[in-house]
């Protein structure tokens, strides 16, 4: 059976391997990082489950129920919650609800082994453990074993809240295969899902450009620059270091194929709830929190996203913005393919992350510490 004709029909989210009844499929990451199904044709039996559970190829159910959405924008009551997101801190003041009844988070934080090197989807049950899937992280989520443990949490009457990227959020509902009362989904607002591999590739070479290993690292670093600004910062033998080398690579166009063509990029959302930063909230809300410290754009898509709203939301301030039309492009469509797409992967498959950063990052690798030695024998 052949299960991903083009790459473009893949989002990498491992349902197809997850239902196979025989165990015949393994996701396996191509040149450029990018999970893809690998099917063992001698346990295959031709089922076709796994093409009816891709909700990518078959599609999915639009979840929004209200029209014109119900929408907010709202920042969280407490700075040090909302300073601490990457936007207003919404997602703390909705999965706060959760927790408050013993109920499991799953998001996006970092593998206990590799840590920073591999972003991965996981369970929390603290809002210590929570509090790791606060801040953007602009690289694919490995969503792992996360979709059968769901599952068993659901069956087993526990409330559930998944958070994660429209294509996630839609292979979630089309594994679990009927509605759960007890789950709460959030999508978000997303404009592609860049290559685990590169990110890897980035980390080590600030480490080597730097001489250490990494100890924490920022996709955004609102503290420093501001929620408008997009520097990414490391920490190394406890100093930061911030650049835009990964952000420029991202804004011109590495995300995984399937995202230029992505079906969830559009205003029939798949989520109960869908956060975003709140780009455009000047006409929204004039100049109410113009303050660069993030403003969260909520949109309430259902009767379920409402309960949970209507307990979260007295954790955060907001202002009613149903009808405006938000500005966001990923929900009228698609990210639109940077012309250099095909020239960048190939110079990185031939050529490496580093030579990328510089031709396409406006980068000059080791070039800080040509600096360092001009300074310390002068100018002659």
């Amino acid at each position: 059976m052949e299960l991903v004709k083009n790459q473009e029909d893949c989002c990498g989210c491992r349902t197809c391997e997850k239902v196979c009844p025989k165990g015949a499929i393994r996701m396996e990451a191509d040149e450029c990082g990018f999970l893809y199904p690998n099917i063992d044709a001698s346990k295959c039996i031709d089922c076709g489950l796994c093409l009816k559970k891709c909700a990518f190829q078959s599609g999915y159910k639009k979840r929004k129920e209200y029209e014109p959405f119900y929408g907010y924008g709202a920042r969280h009551k407490d700075e040090k919650v909302f300073m601490n997101s990457r936007s207003g801190g919404a997602f703390i003041a909705l999965s706060d609800q959760i927790l408050a009844k013993g109920g499991s988070i799953y998001g996006a934080g970092y593998d206990e082994e590799k840590r920073y090197y591999c972003v991965r989807h996981k369970r929390a049950v603290t809002k210590q453990e929570r509090d790791e899937f606060t801040g953007s992280k602009y690289v694919q989520s490995d969503l792992a074993n996360v979709f059968p443990e769901i599952k068993e949490e659901l069956e087993a009457g526990k409330q559930v809240l998944f958070s994660g990227t429209g294509c996630q959020v839609g292979a979630l509902y089309a594994y679990l295969g009927k509605e759960y009362e007890n789950l709460y989904t959030i999508d978000i607002v997303c404009h592609g899902t860049p290559s685990p591999k590169v990110w890897e590739n980035f980390l080590h070479m600030r480490e080597k450009e730097l001489h250490g290993k990494i100890e924490n690292v920022e996709f955004r670093n609102k503290k420093k620059y501001g929620w408008k600004a997009h520097y990414e910062t490391v920490w190394i033998n406890g100093k930061e270091y911030s650049s835009r080398i990964y952000s420029r690579l991202f804004s011109r166009g590495m995300s995984r194929p399937s995202c230029y063509q992505c079906i969830y990029a559009n205003k029939n959302r798949v989520g109960d709830i869908t956060i975003a930063d709140f780009w455009g909230h000047e006409k929204a809300l004039g100049d109410q929190w113009d303050d660069d410290k993030g403003i969260s754009l909520v949109l309430v898509n259902n009767a379920q996203g409402m309960r949970l709203w209507d307990q979260a939301k007295e954790d955060m301030d907001y202002v009613d913005c149903t009808g405006y039309p938000y500005r966001h492009t990923n929900m009228k469509r698609p990210t639109t393919k940077s012309e250099h797409y095909e020239e960048f992967w190939e110079d990185y498959k031939k050529k490496g992350f580093a030579y990328c950063a510089e031709k396409y990052a406006d980068y000059k690798v080791q070039s800080s510490w040509k600096n360092k030695i001009k300074r310390f024998f002068g100018k002659k």
